[in-house]
């Protein structure tokens, strides 16, 4: 029933290894997370957490901490000596209309006390129009 962690990344020291190489199974795990599952019931088990579901969280846990908050990669995935290349990623332009319209709100939000807490979001038309 599903793929197993013990594959080469299973060897104690390895954790991530097979999450740096398996986007499938950084995607299954990142859905388990979300919705609190073991990966075996994922998978169409009966939802009973086993050692390897156990292995697998802390492995989904140890590689989300190596990610940087920020852009997302690894420092690893840069780094020669541990694998990576310093070209691995480049960067790409896009606008987003949605985040370009909260920008135009925040411009209109004070900067004092009276604008502390505002929050803007983006509420589709047919709802906003449907507000009491």
């Amino acid at each position: 029933m599903g793929r197993g962690l013990a594959d080469p990344a299973g060897e104690p020291g390895r954790t991530g290894k097979r999450l740096s190489r398996d986007a499938g199974l950084r995607a299954e795990l990142e859905l388990c997370e979300r919705f609190q599952i073991p990966h075996s019931q994922f998978l169409g088990g009966d939802g009973r957490w086993s050692d390897l579901d156990r292995a697998k969280a802390l492995a989904w846990a140890e590689w989300q901490r190596s990610m940087c908050p920020e852009c997302r990669t690894r420092l690893e995935e840069w780094d020669r000596e541990r694998g990576g290349d310093p070209h691995a990623y480049v960067t790409d332009t896009l606008r987003c209309p949605g985040c370009e319209l909260i920008e135009q709100e925040r411009d209109h939000v004070p900067n004092d006390r009276s604008g502390y807490g505002v929050k803007i979001q983006l509420l589709p038309r047919d709802q906003y129009e449907q507000r009491p």
